[in-house]
């Protein structure tokens, strides 16, 4: 029975992970432009920035990973965002990406904050895009994935796990005017 239970666990444990794997959203270029034209309902009238994917169109070396470069660039990496699909859950990408237009939005109003509240004030943005997907446009629940990559890719000037938690969390439940008028200082 001891023997047993060992290998019923590392059997549980096997398929746990195949079947989270298995059930991560595939991020192709058609993913990425429906979740662009998704953000736009939202965030629309505050930035609309063209999304590049896979071109490095902010100079990065490298794999592209997901960033903004100014009020009209958002560079993305398939590679990168399927990374985060499969690592913290599905939909997850879409939080990323709704983090990154936060950006573009601070970069139209020229915004500038000290760190790591620029990258808090686009957590926020992304827990807003969150909320507006879930409730407008009926995806499954995703807060739980979008938290969790967003406390995996803490650090420096990112700010803590824990800020990262609270200010992506604080946008779901605000929405996106407040992250821009009247964010927090946790």
């Amino acid at each position: 029975m001891k023997k047993q239970l060992p290998l019923a666990i590392a059997i549980t444990l096997t398929l746990c992970s195949l079947t989270q794997s298995a059930q991560a959203v595939t991020v192709t270029t058609s993913y990425i432009n429906k979740t662009a034209t998704e953000i736009r309902g939202v965030f629309g009238s505050m930035a609309n920035p063209t999304v590049y994917i896979n071109q490095r169109a902010c100079g990065e070396s490298g794999t592209p990973d997901a960033r903004a470069c100014g009020p009209y660039i958002i560079s993305v990496g398939t590679s990168f965002l399927q990374t985060v699909e499969s690592n913290h859950g599905n939909y997850a990408a879409k939080a990323v990406l709704g983090h990154e237009w936060g950006h573009s939005i601070q970069f139209t109003r020229n915004i500038n904050q000290r760190a790591p509240y620029m990258e808090l004030q686009a957590d926020c943005a992304g827990g807003s895009f969150v909320k507006y997907a879930e409730n407008t446009l009926r995806y499954t629940p995703f807060l739980a994935a979008a938290v969790s990559s967003a406390r995996y890719y803490a650090g420096g000037d990112h700010g803590t796990p824990a800020q990262r938690d609270y200010y992506t969390r604080w946008g779901y439940a605000n929405g996106t005017s407040k992250c821009y008028s009247n964010l927090p200082r946790v």
